[in-house]
């Protein structure tokens, strides 16, 4: 996570491992945006060519709701369903090199739309290592060792153990985590044949304990222990018409439970269980009890990888390195699902009033899901060509087809470059990308709407408290769901001068078919009952004919559309010398455009108009950021010291949601959609009942904001190294005035110091 938010445009957070934490790069959306977790379930992580997967994720209460109701505090979210990869999951202890793409990746990889993580793990001879630090309330120990049995055997060891706190003074928030892997690395004699054989367990616990001062606090508790084998096998035959073959596998296996129980205090209720259609009695709740709502999940993902390559060299030194692969990937959950209990009684949604009626809840099994497949073939060729005088050509040309879902999509992909000199290079790139949906977002189950029929509960004191419930179901797996797609292009230059390096990036990035919620219009004819009472006899009801019955449903479409569209650029000075210094800056601009061709509804003030529900388009959202960046190093290797420091600066950081428009149409006492003519939209004599305007949200950052992060390493030569940092060492608290024109602190990041202790033997 440090690394990454050096990027241009990232800026230093909270150091914060209690709740998930995810990222996608050249953005302005907000990261507490369902648009920013749209996107970062489109970042893509690869750890030794083999992708790390979130398709099979699913642990959430209501997964056609927002977040998918996930599990934490109101201010820290455990479980991430649809949101990308959890940074806080992969340990650095063993990580030998990062590779960050921002553009157009290879055609090689696939199933994302924001970005690609490469990352490699250390394998082969090295010391011991053993690492502890200390952050705030966050400990970590590490242990790595490389053995070397002979010339063609190694193998690699890592063990991570990681304990955070929210608050150092107590324990009611924690973070724990515990990763451990082994490779095995074999090398015939003439390094013709290469196969890594990787082994990884880990363990990771979210815990929100009960806090004796708020009886009212939830208790959560997230918990995932798996297990991952992979293998890479290289292989350089001399007598086949290729130069190399790569086979990768892996498989992945995770046992995730997720548990929530809360104090709840209501007025009486009642409740159904019931998976069939129609009247039943309901339970009733007592207006006091402890409610446990579980997740079970056991996720599980496959790949498979065969790759060919072969470099051909024509008479004029035109290179042509080919590469043809083919890959399929499979994600399932075969846990038990979403479960909802308490002690004694079944407890799902409630009610409590004469016609209330709500979305209801049942328990889902997910061994009710089937199995995502994707299927890919891909293909490059890597043109290199130079030319007198330094000039150099490559271009990268790419073709991807991805067979997700029953779902075929071609997608071309172009990286190219022209060196004119040693000083003077410029690039450009376009691609096309494309990201399957989750089980979470496909499978759903069935919405049941429970319905109090009569009056609502029917008491008489000392002798009965009855009611019934008429339950309606609607289909609610997301089936058509499509994988979201993404164009991206980019061009710049890089420019080498005597004094530094300039890099200079401009790009458009666009991201469509985009996973969003919308409520949907249902009309249903159900019958209708009226209950009978006779002094103190028994409750009964009878059906005395139909009624039309009018609600909405909760469904997930493809209907998000996001641009983004900025410039970067880095500039590294060369070192100088005497000061033992190396300077760079960076710094970028994006301007962000998030909006959705869903809809929502805004219900008339006049009941008895036959417009119903006013229907309007979800507003646009546009966000701008303007950040800059430097680094400083003093380096004196003769002593093993390095300082650094980094300072960010956020120059503007604007957002803009324009008023709301007049409805496009509107819903009828049928829930007919009828569309409203352009010119009558804005009739306050026709419509005036269905148009609520909606204020414009602008907020503009009122001044700069500037922070500063210290670093202060020391290595002796017995092997130990000690590390201090500190994270807004000068303690810079911005402020601003928000709209009720109070004095308000920025959300920058706080000012936390940690120091590392490491032994090398």
């Amino acid at each position: 996570d440090d690394v990454l938010q050096q990027l241009p445009g990232q800026t230093t957070t909270d150091f914060n491992l209690n709740s998930f934490k995810n990222i996608i790069f050249r953005t302005a959306t907000n990261t507490s945006s369902l648009n920013y977790q749209m996107k970062a379930f489109g970042t893509s992580f690869v750890m030794n060519d083999i992708p790390i997967s979130n398709n099979e994720n699913m642990q959430a209460f209501n997964p056609n709701s927002g977040l998918g109701n996930a599990f934490g505090t109101p201010t820290n979210i455990f479980t991430n369903p649809n949101s990308g990869i959890d940074l806080r999951e992969i340990s650095t202890n063993n990580i030998e090199e990062i590779k960050i793409i921002q553009g157009i990746p290879s055609a090689k990889y696939g199933d994302l739309t924001s970005g690609l993580v490469l990352i490699t793990t250390k394998v082969g001879s090295s010391p011991y290592r053993v690492s502890a630090s200390i952050r705030d309330a966050t400990s970590e120990l590490n242990l790595t060792k490389g053995y070397r049995f002979n010339t063609n055997n190694s193998m690699n060891v890592g063990l991570n153990y990681l304990d955070s706190k929210a608050d150092a003074r107590d324990n009611l928030l924690d973070y724990e985590r515990i990763n451990g892997n082994i490779s095995w690395q074999y090398k015939n004699n003439n390094s013709t044949v290469k196969n890594t054989l990787t082994t990884n367990f880990r363990m990771n616990l979210d815990d929100a304990k009960a806090d004796p001062d708020d009886i009212s606090a939830q208790v959560v508790r997230n918990q995932k222990k798996g297990f991952s084998i992979s293998n890479n096998l290289m292989w350089k035959p001399k007598n086949l018409w290729v130069d190399g073959i790569n086979v990768n596998t892996s498989f992945s296996y995770d046992k995730q439970f997720s548990r929530r129980e809360r104090w709840v205090n209501v007025p009486a209720s009642a409740a159904t269980d019931s998976y069939e259609e129609g009247i039943h009695d309901a339970v009733i709740v007592p207006s006091q009890y402890t409610s446990v709502s579980t997740v079970e999940g056991i996720p599980i993902s496959t790949f498979l990888t065969l790759e060919t390559t072969k470099t051909l060299t024509n008479k004029a030194g035109w290179i042509h390195s080919l590469v043809f692969g083919i890959s399929n990937r499979t994600s399932t959950n075969k846990g038990a699902g979403r479960k909802n209990e308490v002690t004694g009684l079944l407890n799902f949604y409630t009610l409590n009033r004469e016609g209330s009626s709500v979305l209801a809840y049942r328990d889902y099994n997910f061994n009710n899901t089937k199995t995502e497949n994707q299927i890919s073939a891909y293909a490059e060729n890597r043109i290199f060509k130079k030319f007198e005088n330094n000039q150099i050509l490559n271009i990268d040309l790419g073709l991807r087809f991805d067979n997700q879902l029953g779902n075929l999509l071609l997608q071309p992909r172009i990286n190219s470059s022209f060196s004119f000199n040693k000083a003077l290079r410029i690039r450009g790139g376009f691609g096309l990308s494309s990201k399957a949906p989750s089980l979470n977002q496909l499978y759903t189950g069935d919405r049941y709407l429970d319905k109090l029929i009569g009056t609502g509960i029917y008491t008489y004191p000392g002798v009965y408290q009855k009611a019934w419930i008429q339950t309606i179901i609607t289909p609610g797996d997301n089936l058509d769901l499509k994988p979201s797609k993404s164009y991206r292009t980019e061009a710049g230059f890089d420019l080498t001068l005597p004094f530094a390096g300039i890099n200079v990036t401009g790009y458009y990035n666009k991201l469509f078919n985009g996973f969003v919620s919308q409520d949907i219009p249902v009309y249903r004819v159900i019958p209708k009952a009226e209950v009978t009472i006779v002094g103190t006899q028994v409750l009964t009801y009878q059906i005395v004919g139909t009624e039309n019955f009018y609600y909405f449903n909760h469904s997930i479409t493809n209907q998000s559309t996001s641009e983004d569209k900025g410039i970067e650029t880095t500039v590294n000075f060369r070192k100088i010398k005497p000061l033992n210094l190396d300077i760079s800056f960076n710094a970028s601009y994006v301007y962000t455009s998030d909006f959705s061709d869903s809809q929502y509804y805004l219900a008339s003030t006049n009941l008895l108009s036959p417009e119903r529900y006013g229907v309007y388009k979800t507003r646009p959202t546009n966000q701008d950021n303007f950040t800059l960046g430097s680094n400083f190093n003093y380096h004196i290797p003769s002593v093993g010291l390095l300082i650094s420091v980094r300072t960010e600066h956020i120059l503007a950081q604007n957002k803009k949601q324009n008023v709301g428009d007049f409805p496009d149409g509107y819903l009828d006492s049928q829930f007919i959609y009828h569309e409203i003519p352009l010119a009558d939209r804005s009739s306050i004599q026709k419509y005036g009942h269905l148009i609520k305007e909606l204020p414009e949200i602008q907020t503009k950052l009122q001044r700069p904001i500037h922070n500063f992060h210290l670093r202060i390493s020391k290595d002796f030569q017995n092997g130990f190294g000690i590390s201090f940092y500190a994270t807004n060492f000068l303690n810079l608290k911005p402020t601003y005035f928000n709209v009720t024109n109070q004095r308000t602190l920025s959300t920058t990041a706080d000012f936390s110091f940690g120091t590392k202790l490491n032994y090398e033997f």
